[in-house]
């Protein structure tokens, strides 16, 4: 030890007194031998870290940043560790037992920092051991062993055979390969004509036509996808403690079956799961978005964060594991323990997908270019139309339209009184239709204003209700009932009261006598008998002063009597003599509003407001638009237009006056005014002008955030020289902001005649239907595939804590594989996806291909080449036919990556057509049949056991695509709870791998059969035997009631006879005619205990269960 010590200070003494850098050799390997090497060397790596291999050395370890930064010994991790800069991270760290660098010690290692970092290569200890594994290297096609079989399959199998004296077994019968084939590519049994067909078939290649057959049937993508969404953790629902349902994920599910039917090429199928809006097939990006979404949010910061990096380790994770048989995310928190992948790696895979966000998006439908023709059709159509309607469209007026609601709540306690007390208040019956709460009116009709109404019996003769407008002048008074019930009074009077009491009895005038069961046009037969609003009827005009009073009176049969709203519209001297409609514009809105009047010329156009919600008042645009077949905005600073105001608010960038006409919405784009609830805004035209409309705004931005200082009380005034003003809109004619009831837009024009109502309404329904077909068109239907925003920057995350950034990283692939690719940080979301894609779907990649191929092995034959079919690192699985597995990879990227091209590869060999039987000298050298001297028998997974249950008893629902059906009873609880069904409709028999499937949560009986959940990646599943399974197969609902249907099913197609039951039985389960004491075991279990019992027992044999 003493020696030891001696050395090292007399190189460290002379190093310095030369002044020359130290040498790694004679100064620095000596301290990383004496105090490192124990835990960063051969035998040990602590934190996946070697000082004894340059390339892992200068890296870095586990914690993903270089170690050692050449000439900046400042940045290096190692000078703070072994200085005790960091306690935390000190080395040699105290457990050790080794004690701490000496000052000069360290100081060496700043100097050969700084110096370079110069270590010789012949001191490097060789390459990382990590690089050097076989799923790393290029796929090799291999030279094919020599061999009596034409297929090159099973001369590479044979020949793995024969190297431990093996053989393949016999081929099967035809009998057992339909069955066989048929489960394994459509997950169904074959019916018994196909069997007999085949079995007779005398063509030498009846088997490679039945093959192909089965490639064939759109039945294939069913069975097929299911592997697939297994793979992507593909569910329908989002996890966690809510686990709501996704009703749009299903688009997914239908292409990924689409792909598989029309065997798109594997390489473009890559690329649109990843990047399939740029390719047109939207959904197909569902793939990124298939995993498990935390909706429940906080505020809290540190909560968000980690939750979004959740979000983007699943992205990464199910890439790097579906595509590349890799684990990816074992990189998030340092680098990868065992494969060459790095932290900043990780997140260079990261930032590919930091503009994906969980959520639905349209989707263009296949019909896509077809369904945009139409619309381009039905604008022109609806162009026309609507330059028919517009002249009926209401014209704003100067005169006042106040409508009162018969709740006192609702009205000012002044305007309404209840003279009796009522009985009760009647809601509207919902719905859209005529006197229903949600009618939305039309040209020629107002939408329901009244929402309720009050309600009285047992009082006769006698007012029950008061209305005071408190209004002076010659209004229209318009009246509303609710109707609808067969009982309501016949004979209710309407009377005016001009000095507004009751009692005084000779100031009163009759102005209407109302039938209460029928609407205000006089229908209603048959009743309804359901509480319903009976529109507007018109008394006439009538003076009114501030004391008139509108009272209704009981007729004389106690009978119900109601009160619902009224309208009182002040008559101009243009008034026409008789009207359908009455006159009222919608309430103020935050977004567009719309005042329409007579032409006028104008220069100068103001907009007067005199009372806002609160507040100083806002508006972000001020339009005027001119009398012409094409109409022009002429109110723009663009067109010439200036713009003045009473007064701004001042001191912020968002709220300025030349915003109001600049053209852009949204309240960033605004002006304020310096008075609250008060101002106005002026423009002058660049010339007089022929105009007929002002458009104006709170808040018109797509996505609307504020409604406070709307205008409520405004005036609209023109002039033709700034002196004299005319005002032509103003909010008198609006439905008051304060009105109870949430009321659709008007659209109703009281200019319509009553010789023009049929016509106005045939011409609004129209454009209605016009409007409702371009909306159709327009309107992309929706699916859960992300949506895509601009990506933020991304970082290195220290451990992967999302509250520890360091340096910030690009987007780029793993350079082990052929990904030294690289975007700039400022590349869209898009080319970041399109990057990746093409980088993994690249021939030259060694590991896309063979994981591919490995997974279709793998469904064919129970286990992969690879027997961890989404792991190929280190850590994985070794192949048991690499030469094998490397020509199959080679064969599907000639084959243009055809699936199913390798999938006739596979089943064509006589190694897939060899029997299944036990032999004892393949049990004895290879028991779990790696070697593949016999066809592995394999019991069927949940979804074909089912499917086969339905297809025996003849009660599968054919029906294929759409949203899927639910093995679970509806509810609606915030919290879903998943309470598996007892009873199975027709909606529930269809296939099921349409079954819309939750995450994390499996059915009784079938989830029982080692089903994935979904909650994380399933690239092969276990198989398990356990008690639910049989007692589930015995005696649940659902076995039950199939084997009723099976037994029925035998019954219509065999009824004269037990034994000819017993045959068609065996014939539809098992593909085969009963041996003798089977038939007569079967038939004395009919006549001891019926069919369905044969059924039952039939259904839970091995031979129904089990492929062979």
């Amino acid at each position: 030890m003493r020696f030891t010590l001696l050395s090292t200070l007399l190189v460290l003494i002379s190093g310095l007194a030369t002044g020359a850098p130290p040498d790694f050799a004679r100064d620095v390997r000596p301290i990383l031998e004496q105090n490192c090497f124990r835990c960063h060397g051969a035998e040990k790596q602590m934190s996946g870290y070697r000082l004894d291999r340059r390339e892992i050395a200068l890296a870095g370890g586990e914690l993903g940043e270089a170690a050692i930064v050449a000439k900046k010994a400042v940045e290096s991790p190692l000078i703070r560790y072994v200085s005790g800069e960091d306690e935390s991270m000190l080395m040699p760290p105290k457990s050790s037992g080794l004690a701490r660098l000496s000052p000069e010690q360290v100081q060496v290692l700043r100097d050969w920092i700084e110096a370079g970092a110069v270590w010789p290569d012949d001191l490097a200890g060789g390459p990382d051991p990590r690089f050097d594994h076989w799923a790393w290297k290029s796929v090799q096609r291999p030279s094919i062993p020599a061999s009596n079989f034409a297929n090159p399959v099973d001369a590479l199998t044979t020949a793995k055979l024969a190297e431990k004296n093996l053989r393949l077994s016999e081929e099967a019968d035809r009998r057992t390969l339909i069955r066989r084939l048929s489960y394994d590519l459509i997950g169904l049994p074959p019916t018994p004509a196909e069997i007999d067909a085949f079995v007779k078939d005398p063509d030498p290649r009846a088997y490679e036509r039945l093959v192909d057959r089965l490639l064939a049937s759109p039945q294939y993508g069913e069975r097929w996808a299911r592997h697939w969404l297994d793979v992507v953790r593909f569910a329908e629902s989002h996890g966690f403690e809510m686990n709501q349902p996704r009703p749009n994920a299903w688009p997914y599910r239908d292409y990924v079956i689409a792909a598989f039917n029309t065997d798109k090429p594997y390489d473009q199928f890559v690329r649109e799961q990843l990047a399939g809006d740029v390719y047109g097939v939207d959904e197909a990006t569902g793939f990124i978005v298939g995993g498990p979404w935390d909706q429940v949010k906080s505020p809290d910061p540190v909560l968000t964060a980690q939750q979004r990096a959740d979000e983007l380790n699943d992205m990464v994770g199910t890439t790097g594991s579906t595509f590349l048989g890799l684990t990816v995310s074992c990189a998030r928190c340092h680098d990868h323990k065992f494969d060459p992948i790095t932290a900043a790696e990780y997140y260079a895979l990261t930032a590919c997908f930091a503009g994906v966000q969980h959520g639905e998006r349209g989707m263009r439908p296949a019909d896509w270019d077809e369904r945009q023709k139409r619309a381009g059709e039905l604008r022109q159509e609806l162009a026309a139309v609507q330059a028919r309607t517009r002249r009926y469209q209401p014209l704003a007026r100067t005169t006042r339209s106040v409508l009162l609601d018969n709740t006192p709540e609702g009205s000012r306690a002044q305007d309404v009184e209840e003279l009796e007390k009522p009985r009760g208040v009647a809601a509207h019956a919902p719905g859209a239709g005529k006197g229903q709460l949600g009618f939305a009116g039309g040209l020629a009709e107002l939408p329901n204003v009244g929402g309720s109404y009050h309600w009285w019996t047992g009082v006769k003769d006698r007012p029950v209700f008061a209305y005071r407008p408190r209004l002076s002048g010659n209004f229209r008074v318009w009246i509303s009932w609710g109707c609808g019930w067969h009982t309501h009074a016949h004979d209710v009077r309407y009377l005016l009261d001009q000095d507004g009491d009751p009692a005084t009895t000779e100031d009163q005038r009759e102005i209407a006598r109302v039938d209460q069961r029928m609407f205000a046009d006089g229908s209603g037969e048959p009743f309804v008998d359901k509480p319903s609003w009976s529109g507007f009827r018109d008394t006439g005009l009538h003076l009114l002063q501030p004391a008139t009073r509108l009272l209704i009176v009981a007729d004389g049969t106690g009978d119900p009597v109601t009160a619902d709203a009224v309208l009182f519209e002040e008559v101009a001297s243009t008034e026409i003599a008789e009207r359908v409609t009455p006159h009222l514009r919608s309430q103020v809105d935050r977004g567009e509003n719309v005042e329409r009047f007579p032409p006028v010329m104008a220069r100068f156009v103001r907009f007067r407001i005199q009372e806002t919600t609160d507040a100083e008042p806002c508006l972000d645009e001020l339009e005027v638009f001119t009398a012409e077949p094409g109409p022009r905005n002429v109110a723009l600073a663009s067109a010439g237009a200036k713009v003045t105001s009473s007064g701004d608010y001042s001191g912020n960038e968002f709220h300025k006056l030349e915003h109001v006409n600049d053209g852009r919405y949204g309240n960033e784009r605004s002006w304020i005014s310096n008075e609250r609830g008060a101002g106005w805004v002026q423009i002058e035209l660049p010339e007089p002008a022929l105009i007929d409309r002002v458009v104006w705004s709170r808040d018109r931005s797509d996505k609307p955030k504020y409604a406070d200082r709307t205008a409520s009380r405004y005036e609209v005034a023109v002039s033709t020289d700034g002196e004299s003003w005319t005002i032509v809109a103003g909010d008198q004619d609006r439905l008051s902001r304060n009105y109870p009831h949430r009321v659709p837009p008007i659209i109703a024009s009281s200019e319509i005649r009553e010789e023009e109502r049929e016509s106005v309404a045939a011409l609004a329904a129209r454009q209605k239907d016009l409007e409702t077909q371009l909306r159709d068109a327009e309107t992309l239907p929706m699916t859960y595939a992300g949506r895509f925003v601009a990506p933020g920057e991304t970082f290195r995350l220290h451990r992967g804590d999302p509250m520890q950034r360091k340096e910030p990283v690009t987007p780029g692939g793993l350079k082990t594989f052929g990904g030294g690719w690289a975007l700039p940080g400022n590349a869209s979301d898009s080319d970041r996806r399109v990057a990746l894609a093409k980088w993994i779907t690249d021939p030259a990649n060694p590991l896309t291909a063979r994981v591919l191929v490995n997974r279709i092995w793998h469904y064919h034959f129970g286990t992969g080449i690879v027997d961890t079919p989404s792991d190929f690192g280190i850590n994985g699985g070794r192949p048991t036919h690499p030469e094998l597995l490397d020509w199959l990879a080679s064969e599907f990227v000639a084959s243009g990556w055809s699936i199913k091209a390798l999938h006739r590869t596979i089943l064509t060999s006589r190694t897939y057509r060899q029997g299944s039987e036990a032999r004892a000298d393949g049990m004895a050298i290879d028991a779990s049949d790696r070697l593949l001297w016999r066809y592995p028998p394999r019991r069927l997974e949940a979804e074909p056991l089912r499917d086969a249950i339905l297809s025996v008893a003849g009660t599968m629902n054919p029906k294929a695509g759409g949203p899927g059906f639910s093995l679970f009873e509806p509810n609606t609880n915030y919290v879903r709870v998943y309470t598996p069904r007892t009873d199975f409709g027709p909606d529930e028999l269809r296939r099921m791998v349409y079954q819309a499937k939750p995450r994390v949560e499996l059915d009784t009986l079938f989830g029982a059969f080692d089903c994935p959940d979904a909650g994380q990646i399933a690239p092969r599943r276990n198989l398990s035997t356990t008690p639910l399974q049989a007692l589930g197969m015995l005696n649940s609902e659902f076995m039950q009631q199939q084997s009723q249907a099976f037994a029925e099913r035998i019954q219509r197609e065999a009824p004269d006879s037990v034994d000819r039951q017993v045959r068609l039985a065996f014939s539809l389960a098992f593909g085969r005619e009963p041996e003798a004491t089977e038939a007569t075991g079967a038939a004395a279990l009919v006549q001891q205990h019926g069919l369905p019992a044969l059924c039952r027992a039939i259904y839970n044999t091995n031979e129904f269960l089990t492929v062979r």
